[in-house]
């Protein structure tokens, strides 16, 4: 019997500014994500970048909250596609967060509960494109836990599927009812990284080359949709500073507002959820900035989430 495991970045457990200052810390108390110095990373996390975000951020939550509850969307949509994928497939199927709750240890001993005959545990991160700061965090985490008990399964990893048919498909599937009505311009930003993680993996080839891997998505997402590489942009969000990989999405918002542009279509194809990241920097942020910038339309076109044609596009990428 086979067992899955989808495993996601996180979110706060509540909009509380204690739980948001927890995840904060733990996030980039990483060093996958924070590659600081071990002795001054705890320096810079707690006595400057806490403090300076942890209003803002606490702030930022409370205005993404699934409508009145305290819960930042993430966690839920974890839940969700956990539900129905374990519906649809017929296997025992868990979500957890590499950072905050449900965490990996509990996901696997549910899993182990669920079925005593598990042999093998298929784990997922949804993370289509390869960065350090997400994927490989997020495996080693899981391996780590993994073998700190006897587990009576073993574990099978599912690499990063930016150009995996059904990924793809699954996207522009998403992306093909918001054409319907016109546009100027369809937008795909990604999550932005330092440039030194960027330069660390296409150091090492295509199978770390975030950029490579951002691009290959794009592209064959148009050629699904037969559009015009023309008719869209790629672009980077959620920058933390000057050496971090561009063109920033807050640029060609403006650039296309002094152009004349009055309607565009915004996805991120990078997250597999919608969370913090998408629902306020991008559907809140930017979308406020091109209106006032004279556009007429931001459209944020959501994520996947645990919507059912992506439900079964992951039960085909883990086959």
């Amino acid at each position: 019997m086979k067992g899955v495991l989808l495993v996601n970045t996180g979110s706060p457990d509540t909009c509380a500014r204690q739980d948001v200052k927890a995840f904060i810390r733990a996030m980039l108390s990483d060093p996958y994500v924070m590659t600081a110095p071990d002795w001054f990373r705890p320096v810079l996390v707690n006595g400057i970048i806490i403090p300076l975000r942890l209003f803002g951020s606490t702030a930022h939550y409370k205005l993404i909250r699934e409508h009145n509850r305290q819960a930042s969307p993430l966690p839920g949509h974890a839940k969700s596609l956990a539900e129905k994928l374990e519906a649809f497939t017929g296997m025992p199927v868990e979500a957890a967060m590499r950072y905050g709750r449900p965490d990996i240890q509990l996901a696997l001993e549910r899993l182990a509960a669920k079925n005593n005959r598990l042999h093998e545990v298929i784990v997922l991160p949804l993370f289509p494109q390869y960065a350090e700061s997400s994927y490989k965090t997020a495996v080693d985490a899981v391996g780590r836990i993994f073998f700190k008990r006897p587990y009576p399964f073993r574990l099978k990893f599912i690499e990063p599927y930016f150009r995996h048919p059904a990924y793809i498909s699954a996207l522009a599937k998403s992306i093909r009812p918001y054409m319907a009505n016109g546009f100027d311009k369809l937008i795909f930003t990604f999550h932005s990284l330092p440039l030194s993680h960027i330069e660390e993996g296409w150091k090492k080839g295509k199978e770390f080359d975030y950029v490579y891997q951002t691009k290959e998505t794009v592209n064959l997402v148009l050629k699904e949709l037969d559009l015009e590489i023309k008719r869209t942009r790629q672009v980077y969000h959620s920058a933390m500073g000057r050496k971090w990989l561009g063109p920033g999405l807050t640029g060609i918002i403006k650039e296309l507002a002094a152009e004349g542009a009055k309607k565009l279509l915004v996805i991120a194809p990078g997250f597999a959820a919608d969370n913090l990241e998408t629902l306020y920097d991008i559907n809140i942020k930017a979308k406020k900035l091109f209106i006032d910038r004279g556009g007429s339309q931001l459209i944020f076109i959501p994520c996947l989430n645990s919507e059912d044609h992506w439900v079964e596009s992951v039960a085909e990428i883990i086959s």
